[in-house]
């Protein structure tokens, strides 16, 4: 019996005109505190959105081989921590990777809480300024402040 399998492409995306080949990856703090859940959030905003591919830091800090080569892949790569603690930016540490973005939500202003949600509205604040920030370390200039629902 002859069996096909479909072959494997890269992943594209785009912005506006220009075509990339391959989104920057996103991974995120998820601790228990309101500002991991809220990096967690932004994360997973960014994926969703089109912006970035979210990968699990967890696998990372945990050695599965499969996400240390996603990691290791060459592409961008952004992290989010809710605090100074940066337990995503410490994972990447570990297998000798510097994300080329890093941000810390307690020094954009979050108040760290145990016990609480996080303030969706501020989230949403954030995360259009990260989004930003994003597209310009992948060289898009946006020609306007549009960003997309959250």
């Amino acid at each position: 019996m002859l069996m096909l399998r479909k072959k494997k492409t890269k992943k594209h995306f785009s912005y506006g005109d220009r075509i990339m080949h391959e989104k920057p990856l996103v991974y995120s703090c998820s601790g228990c505190s309101s500002a991991a859940q809220m990096a967690n959030y932004i994360a997973v905003q960014l994926d969703r959105n089109g912006i970035a591919e979210m990968s699990c830091i967890v696998g990372v800090g945990g050695n599965v081989k499969k996400l240390v080569k996603t990691a290791l892949s060459g592409r961008k790569i952004i992290t989010i921590d809710g605090c100074p603690l940066a337990c995503s930016r410490a994972c990447l540490s570990n297998h000798s990777i510097n994300a080329d973005g890093h941000f810390e939500l307690t020094a954009l202003g979050v108040k760290k809480r145990d016990h609480e949600d996080f303030d969706l509205e501020q989230a949403r604040d954030i995360l259009r300024g990260i989004q930003k920030k994003v597209r310009e370390l992948e060289g898009v200039a946006s020609t306007t402040d549009q960003y997309e629902k959250v």
